[in-house]
């Protein structure tokens, strides 16, 4: 579930953004440079989204987080149906996001670390993101209270997110600039992302009001 939510985060309009960060950072060098840049890239954001599960589980063992677990489950169902009804512009939903400029430490830096340091910095990119399954999975961290198993989870996720940004890059150092084809497919791939969200939404306030055992 970790990997597929991190796979879908392709889709959502807080993380697609990335593309148009890592395939110019990785075009206009040789192949091999671009890659390990992307790959460096993606190692970065992996960290910073382990990180968070580590802090999740700490504030699981802190707080004792399984006992508000089911309000959380409404927070995720709530978010992914306000979401979901934004995409299809029934409602205006603003999401919170950066828009401030990259740190000028990042900037200073060599192309393989300012790679690395720039997936470290973007890897707080969706954590805001109404993905209905990211909120279970750190549901599910803060209740199990294990940090191990909470970075594990995450890093699984920042995998599923990276693995398409890296296909993208790769079709780009050939020649096949796979980005247009996305914004060409924007308006159906949101439609589709709204659909998708409406309904894990629903599914999500339900348990969350009702328990697994419902279903």
């Amino acid at each position: 579930l970790s990997f597929a939510a991190g796979l879908s985060m392709i889709v959502l309009p807080c993380t697609f953004p990335l593309v148009f960060v890592i395939v110019p950072m990785a075009m206009g060098k040789n192949p091999k440079k671009g890659l390990l840049m992307a790959i460096l890239f993606g190692a970065g954001l992996i960290i910073t989204l382990s990180v968070y599960g580590v802090i999740v589980a700490w504030g699981g063992q802190i707080f004792g987080l399984a006992a508000v677990a089911k309000w959380m489950y409404l927070v995720a169902g709530a978010a992914a149906l306000l979401f979901g009804l934004s995409e299809l512009e029934l409602i205006k939903l603003k999401l919170p996001s950066y828009g401030g400029a990259t740190p000028e430490f990042i900037t200073k830096q060599g192309d393989y670390l300012k790679a690395f340091f720039m997936g470290l910095f973007l890897g707080n990119a969706g954590i805001a993101c109404p993905n209905p399954a990211t909120y279970v999975i750190l549901t599910y961290i803060a209740a199990s209270g294990s940090v191990v198993y909470g970075a594990a989870l995450q890093a699984v996720n920042g995998l599923g997110r990276f693995l398409p940004l890296l296909a993208i890059v790769i079709l780009a150092i050939v020649g096949v600039n796979a980005s247009m084809w996305f914004m060409k497919k924007k308006k159906a791939i949101q439609k589709i992302t709204a659909w998708a969200l409406i309904l894990t939404g629903a599914f999500i306030v339900v348990w969350g009001f009702y328990g697994h055992y419902w279903f």
